[in-house]
C-alpha cells in the first residue's frame, strides 16, 4: 500500500476503535511515568485531530505541573510553534485543524524540552507517516530535544516506504507499551 492507503486503512481502524477511552487512559499513565516527561519544563504538542489519541488531557496534566506548553501552525509551508494557555485563542485551519491565532507568541522549537509528535500510521522503529506535506520531518531535522508519539497499537504496520527526509521519533508510547525506537 502507499502512504494515502495506508492514512486510509488506519482511518478505517481507529474509527472501529473499541474501549477508547479507556485505551487512551492506559497510554496517558505510561506516558505520565517517563523520565522525559518528568524532566520536561517544555512541551510540544498538537491538539488531537479526528480520530486520533486525544491530546487535551496531556495538555491539562502539563499545565496541572507548570510546564510551558506550545502547539504547531503552519505558517508558509514551514511548521512554527506558539504559546497555548488555557485563555489562547484558536482559529480552525482548512484542514479544520485548531491553530493559534495571530496573537499567540511564537518560540523556536530547539527551547522545547519535549515533542510530542503526531503520526497516522507508524513502523516500530519510530518512523511516521502523518497528514502529508513533511512539516513535522522538516521541523525535527534539527530539533535537538526529546521526541515521542502517542498512538493506539492499531496504527502500526510492518513495513513502508522510508524517504530520505522521514524523521524518526525516540519513542512511541501504546496501550500496552513504551517502544523505544533509537
Amino acid at each position: 500500500m502507499d502512504k494515502q492507503e495506508l492514512r486510509q486503512f488506519i482511518a478505517r481502524q481507529l474509527d472501529t476503535l473499541e474501549n477508547r477511552r479507556h485505551r487512551e487512559q492506559q497510554i496517558y499513565d505510561q506516558l505520565f511515568t517517563l523520565p522525559e516527561w518528568h524532566a520536561a519544563q517544555s512541551v510540544a504538542i498538537t491538539l488531537s485531530f479526528r480520530n486520533e489519541c486525544a491530546t487535551e488531557a496531556i495538555i491539562l496534566k502539563a499545565w496541572e505541573l507548570g510546564k510551558h506548553v506550545v502547539i504547531p501552525k503552519v505558517v508558509e509551508r514551514q511548521m512554527r510553534f506558539f504559546d497555548y494557555t488555557p485563555t489562547s485563542r484558536l482559529v480552525k485551519n482548512k484542514m479544520g485543524i485548531r491553530e493559534p491565532d495571530e496573537t499567540a507568541v511564537e518560540r523556536t522549537l530547539d527551547t522545547i524540552d519535549l515533542c510530542i509528535v503526531p503520526g497516522r500510521v507508524f513502523m516500530r522503529n519510530g518512523f511516521r507517516i502523518g497528514w502529508g506535506g513533511g512539516f513535522y520531518d522538516r521541523a525535527l531535522a534539527s530539533y535537538p530535544g526529546n521526541t515521542l508519539s502517542v498512538a493506539f497499537e492499531k496504527q502500526f504496520v510492518s513495513m513502508f516506504d522510508i524517504e530520505r527526509f522521514d524523521q524518526p521519533v525516540d519513542q512511541i508510547i501504546t496501550e500496552s507499551e513504551v517502544i523505544r525506537c533509537r
